[in-house]
């Protein structure tokens, strides 16, 4: 009998550390994946494919369901941080975007006054300039505010829904 318990408690000990072993094969970092079995290192670099090295440098691309490790939680949070700092990286690059387009109609318009920029404003919109251009000035008058947004739709005649402030402009177009 203790022969028999000590055989079930060295299985049960074995198997537990197989576990165990097969559970650290894999390193997950911030965009790396490490298989310490087999040397191979798993990039993502999209929300679907996983670029793999193997030991010798070779690359080849896989899909996220087909790795070794696709049904592990730290899979399923590697792919959420990855979506969350994709998303950081947009919002920033808009950010900047509008700052800059923003930044270049303030040096465009400087030498004008609020009245002055007002009168140039309707001067070309009498004179039917392109659209692009109307809507600079009023992004400017809006941005100086001496034009409310409310009103930028009935200045320039149009409907709300094609009204953008933050679209870019140059003075070639």
């Amino acid at each position: 009998m203790k022969t028999l318990g000590i055989l079930a408690l060295s299985i049960l000990i074995t198997t537990s550390c197989q576990q165990k072993a097969s559970e650290q094969r894999f390193v997950f970092e911030e965009e790396r994946i490490l298989d310490l079995e087999t040397g191979d290192e798993y990039y993502l670099q999209n929300m679907d494919t996983l670029t793999v090295v193997n030991i010798e440098g070779e690359t080849s691309q896989i899909v996220v369901t087909a790795a070794p490790f696709s049904d592990k939680e730290e899979l399923d949070l590697m792919i959420s941080n990855y979506k969350e700092k994709i998303a950081g990286r947009k919002d920033e690059m808009l950010t900047e975007q509008k700052t800059k387009i923003i930044d270049e109609r303030k040096a465009r318009y400087e030498e004008y006054s609020n009245e002055e920029l007002l009168a140039f404003f309707n001067k070309i919109h009498q004179e039917d300039a392109p659209y692009g251009q109307q809507m600079d000035v009023m992004a400017e008058l809006v941005n100086r505010e001496a034009v409310l947004e409310l009103d930028v739709p009935t200045l320039l005649e149009i409907d709300t829904a094609k009204i953008d402030l933050y679209t870019p402009y140059n003075e070639g177009d």
